[in-house]
């Protein structure tokens, strides 16, 4: 992803947007009307002021980046409660990104869509496998902090555009229609609840965009 331009800047309300009455509802509409940005790009967008001032003031003077962020995580499905962020696992190349279930120090994620894939066979395979029944009739949960943000939502959702529906997303992707801020050092946890025990390995992505000071 490109760096922020100021024109963005300005359309995200952090600029020359005056007065302090009516400035966060006139950039809400300017991000909304933007024309050609992503929807990830459009989420953070709309969602900068809510940063750190010390940050929304770094962006303006090109002292942070932005960039796409996926961070992974991969686990084995065991029983029919599996975790897949944990705050015991340290990050490994390969298996997860997440270093103890949370993002690097000075890192701030706008969470725009999860992906979550499948492998029968091994933790180090290719994740291009079809859910099992038990899988997709399963429900998945995300907490940051210990405080759940999305509860017993499910997994089928992955999987709209194998059915038929939202045909042109990427393979095993839900956009979220309330994209979240994890701030830093957050603990972030992801679990997923099945009717019945599924053998097999999830790999699962935290998609949007990521911003930091340097």
């Amino acid at each position: 992803m490109d760096d922020l331009t100021n024109d963005e800047i300005i359309l995200a309300g952090l600029g020359e947007i005056d007065g302090r009455r009516g400035r966060h509802t006139k950039a809400q509409q300017a991000v909304k009307s933007e024309i050609g940005a992503s929807r990830f790009r459009r989420h953070f967008l709309d969602r900068v002021h809510k940063l750190p001032r010390q940050l929304q003031q770094d962006l303006i003077r090109g002292k942070a980046q932005i960039s796409d962020a996926p961070y992974y995580a991969t686990n084995e499905l065991k029983g029919t409660r599996s975790e897949l962020i944990k705050l015991s696992t340290s990050e490994k190349l390969g298996m997860t990104n997440i270093d103890n279930g949370k993002l690097n120090k000075d890192r701030f994620l706008t969470l725009s869509g999860i992906r979550l894939l499948f492998d029968k066979d091994s933790i180090e395979g290719r994740f291009t496998d079809t859910f099992p029944a038990d899988l997709l009739n399963g429900e998945w949960e995300l907490e940051l902090n210990g405080q759940k943000v999305f509860e017993k939502q499910p997994i089928r959702k992955f999987f709209d555009g194998f059915f038929g529906y939202n045909t042109t997303k990427p393979f095993g992707l839900y956009v979220l229609n309330n994209p979240k801020i994890i701030n830093p050092q957050t603990p972030i946890e992801f679990n997923v609840n099945l009717p019945n025990e599924v053998q097999g390995f999830l790999k699962i992505f935290l998609e949007g965009t990521s911003v930091y000071s340097y």
